[in-house]
């Protein structure tokens, strides 16, 4: 192989105790790589920059398997760069997993090694293995067939997507994606303005990994500055628009220059907060609260899992063209 490159084969939205990077080069020793030997495994030094695992897939093609922090994995990407490696984004699945039966087969394993969301796991099992008991080998035979399209709620297991919170300062929404994910990420304090930026997370929901954003609070006290283009810029992207409503005399309004760059067709969720300090003033679909009196987070997680990715989805009998998400072409 003349070509080299690198890839990285781990979703960085997640990172864990191990990452893991593709490495195809025609000569590794040359950059400082030791190949083991095809399908061999060494603990070694990788490029002075971590001690790792490292896998020989085949005479030029190495798995680095270093810790998992995002620091590290950088740090080796761009020494390799520094060395002529380029990085490649799509690297061919059928070339970094020739152990796979199939076409399909290498782009379900390459879908896995980068999907955030644990019910990915089974779910991209179950299609590729529809796939196979139909015959069907290659994605141009695929693209022939009845099946479940790109514009599938199910990429969303591949690709994360955002949910806003949005309503007035001072509403919770801090303190909310601080339950949801389990430590502080947000800024909590009570004073109107806290979150003079947006926030945005990974969070695991029922195993859907979303990107939590948590937008500063705006109302009618607040002038077209940062704050209501940051919010304004956030709402007119995102998948779900989760309105914090708060007990203490919130009307449930949100603002009109908001509310303006919403699309009509993005779901919506009216989530009544602090719901422990009192009844809300206007209807609400949820009520939660957090701290010591938690409740209803939940039904919450469970809520916005079923809008994003509704079972129906899930059930559809018809094989996933799970392959189109990442950009692959019949």
């Amino acid at each position: 192989m003349s070509e080299s490159w690198q890839a990285i084969q781990t979703p960085m939205q997640r990172p864990g105790a191990i990452a893991c990077i593709m490495l195809a080069h025609h000569d590794p020793a040359t950059i400082g790589i030791n190949h083991p030997g095809t399908n061999q495994l060494a603990l070694t030094d990788i490029l002075g920059l971590d001690e790792g695992v490292v896998l020989g897939i085949d005479a030029s093609t190495l798995l680095l398997m270093p810790h998992g922090g995002i620091a590290i994995v950088r740090s080796i990407s761009s020494r390799l760069r520094e060395l002529g490696v380029p990085m490649r984004q799509s690297p061919d699945p059928v070339v970094v997993y020739p152990e796979a039966r199939s076409e399909i087969e290498a782009w379900c394993m390459h879908t896995l090694s980068v999907a955030p969301s644990p019910l990915a796991v089974d779910l991209l099992l179950k299609h590729n293995e529809r796939w196979h008991a139909m015959g069907v080998e290659t994605i141009a035979h695929a693209a022939r067939l009845d099946a479940i399209d790109q514009a599938s709620p199910l990429d969303r297991f591949v690709h994360p997507p955002t949910v806003a919170a949005v309503g007035r300062s001072n509403v919770g929404k801090s303190s909310l994606i601080n339950a949801l994910v389990g430590q502080q990420v947000a800024l909590v304090a009570d004073v109107p303005g806290t979150t003079r930026d947006h926030v945005g997370v990974p969070v695991e929901l029922g195993g859907l990994v979303v990107r939590w954003v948590d937008t500063p609070g705006v109302d009618e006290r607040i002038d077209d500055s940062g704050e209501v283009a940051i919010a304004r810029s956030v709402l007119a992207n995102a998948d779900l628009v989760v309105h914090c409503i708060d007990s203490l005399g919130d009307e449930g309004e949100l603002d009109p220059r908001l509310e303006a760059c919403i699309s009509v067709s993005t779901p919506r969720l009216r989530l009544g907060t602090r719901s422990d300090l009192g009844e809300h003033a206007c209807p609400c679909d949820l009520r939660v609260s957090v701290g010591p009196r938690a409740a209803g987070i939940t039904d919450l997680v469970g809520r916005v899992r079923s809008i994003l990715v509704p079972e129906g989805a899930m059930d559809d009998p018809r094989p996933w063209r799970f392959w189109a998400s990442l950009g692959a072409d019949a």
